[in-house]
């Protein structure tokens, strides 16, 4: 991971998957969006290029 990354300021950074949420959204073609696919998406599109993503596990195992 580039951790000069401009987003992050050079610092390392991590986002705890079962510790957040989202809701049912509509997107912008009034097309209806489940808060699982929103939630999955948006981890796969953040992970290795703004943040690392794990869950509370491995967070747990890590400290």
């Amino acid at each position: 991971m580039d951790k000069n990354n401009k987003a992050n300021s050079g610092f390392e950074t991590y986002l705890i998957s079962d510790a957040t949420a989202t809701f049912d959204r509509i997107g912008i073609n009034g097309e209806k969006y489940n808060s699982e696919t929103i939630h999955l998406t948006t981890l796969d599109n953040l992970n290795e290029e703004f943040t690392t993503v794990w869950n509370s596990e491995k967070l747990m195992s890590e400290i």
